[in-house]
This record gives C-alpha cells, structure tokens and sequence, in this order.
C-alpha cells in the first residue's frame, strides 16, 4: 500500500467512527424525559439500552495506579484528549474548570463532589509527567490520566470514545482525530450524563448542580 494513502485511510476511519457515534446518540433539547433539569440543550442524551462508561486502569502524574473505583463517592466529569491539542482540547477543560468554579461559588460542598478528570488518548507522547502538568494548569483538583496504549484504548472503548491517529509531519508532529464530549458519572461508578462539546461553563454548571442535588455522593 502506498505511503501517501495511510493519512487518508486513517482520516476516513475517523470519520466513520464519528458518524457511528453520533448514530448511537439521540440529540434533543430536553423536553419530555430530562424536564426539571437546568442546563438544557447542552446535553447528550443516549439511545435506550446503550451502554456508557465502564472499569479503567490507568497511571495518574505522580506514577500511581488509577482505578475507576478510585473516585467512588465522587462524581468524576471526565473528558479525552491529547495534550498538543491546540484548541478544541484547551477550551473543553477551561470549561468543565470554569464550571466546577462556578458551581463553588454558590455550593462549595457539591462543586467538591466532582472531579474533573482529563485522560489521554495519546500515551505515545503523554507520559505521566505530561498529562499530570497540563491537567494541573487547567484546575488545582483536575486529575491527568495516561497508560499503556492497551489500557488507553480499553479506557477509549469502555466510553465510546473513537480517535486516531494523524498524518506524522516532516518534524514528526501530528495531530489526534477523537470525539469530544465530557462524561459525569455518579458516586457508584455509574453514567449520569454526557456534555455536547462547545458547552456553556454556566449551563454546564447549573447541569452539574441539578445531579449532584438529584443523587447525594455516599
């Protein structure tokens, strides 16, 4: 197969991983089923009997084992990126930063119960380090999780996250292709809820307000 081809492979597979996504959620402005919630619009909402979320094993910044049931009694908001991202990865973690923030200022206790949580779907250059300082410049409590390519893409699995990998530059840059929505699960390591990229920090907030209030962490 020729060099040239690779690129265009992997970006038509991305592309049909995204379209495959989308198929498995349905998209509305919560009528119906999510009334009495605040932050309409900005979530996702999955078709029935599609399941979301799931066990983990991955290695924080400080080079300790991380578990999903580490965050047990948390709600952990959760989102995967890549730390050379240059735009779309920044502003998804400036919000749920600015979120959680927002939340603090009218109930510190609930803003508390969630944990922001940024995992890499690019363990080639994201090592531990990496991901525990860029996690770190975003917000004080935010936790950066990276692994083996293995337990990076059973993480990536177990959520519906597709990604891959871009065309590699003459200096050996490149780029990840990935789905961008932001996952809070509850206290018992269940799916709650996901947030359409591009979100409102306000609206994300009252959202997270109206789950934590909803179901009290144990």
């Amino acid at each position: 197969m020729p060099r040239k081809t690779i690129p265009l492979i992997g970006a038509m597979l991305a592309a049909l991983a995204a379209i495959a996504l989308a198929a498995l959620v349905v998209w509305h402005q919560f009528t119906g089923q999510t009334a009495g919630r605040e932050g309409r619009g900005i979530e996702a909402v999955m078709a029935p009997g599609i399941d979301m979320g799931g066990p983990f094993t991955l290695i924080d910044g400080a080079g300790q084992t991380v578990t999903l049931a580490d965050f047990a009694g948390s709600y952990p908001l959760i989102y995967f990126g890549f730390t050379s991202c240059p735009d779309i990865c920044p502003t998804e973690l400036s919000t749920m930063a600015a979120a959680i923030d927002i939340l603090a200022e009218r109930n510190q206790s609930a803003a508390e119960d969630i944990v922001p949580v940024f995992i890499t779907i690019d363990p080639e250059r994201d090592t531990p380090d990496v991901v525990g300082a860029y996690a770190d410049a975003f917000h004080p409590r935010m936790v950066g999780l990276t692994g083996s390519a293995e337990a990076v893409d059973e993480a990536a699995r177990a959520f519906r996250i597709f990604y891959s990998k871009g065309a590699v530059d003459e200096d050996g840059f490149y780029l990840m292709n990935h789905s961008g929505f932001v996952y809070l699960m509850g206290p018992d390591g269940e799916f709650l809820t996901m947030f359409n990229g591009g979100s409102d920090p306000q609206a994300m907030s009252d959202a997270l307000a109206s789950y934590v209030s909803a179901e009290p962490a144990s």
